[in-house]
């Protein structure tokens, strides 16, 4: 009797292919994947839960132009409870020219939510009819 034999691609085409077992992760191949893991999961928790450096932008809530030398900014601003808050408001001409500016601080108040902003009316000096009044930036001190 003679044997016969069928070439593999030939007996892959008619019978299937046979699945070879699938490796699985050696010991210290899942110990430094959980570690990578582990430093991932810390470092976006270090990302996402840090202090703010810079606070909340404020936001203008409407300008009233009284006359040629004064106009009143409301402003929305944001408290901190551990930071002073110090923010730039201003006053433009209709050519977008600085015409009236201050500096207002909000000390730091442990009881404030840093959620509900802190209205605030502010008064401008200015050396020329304004067009617009508005808060421009804030930062810690």
């Amino acid at each position: 009797m003679t044997e016969v034999t069928v070439e593999q691609p030939l007996h892959d085409d008619r019978y299937g292919r046979v699945r070879e077992p699938k490796r699985r992760l050696g010991k210290t191949a899942r110990i430094i994947a959980v570690v990578i893991v582990s430093a991932l999961v810390i470092a976006i928790a270090f990302v996402a839960f840090r202090p703010q450096t810079t606070p909340t932008t404020p936001k203008t809530l409407g300008y009233s132009v009284v006359d040629s030398s004064s106009t009143q900014v409301s402003v929305a601003i944001f408290p901190d409870q551990d930071r002073d808050v110090h923010c730039i408001v201003q006053a433009t001409n209709e050519y977008e020219a600085v015409v009236g500016f201050t500096e207002v601080a909000i000390p730091a108040d442990p009881n404030a939510d840093p959620n509900s902003p802190r209205q605030m009316d502010i008064d401008l000096a200015t050396t020329q009819i304004a067009a617009s009044g508005h808060a421009d930036a804030c930062w810690f001190e």
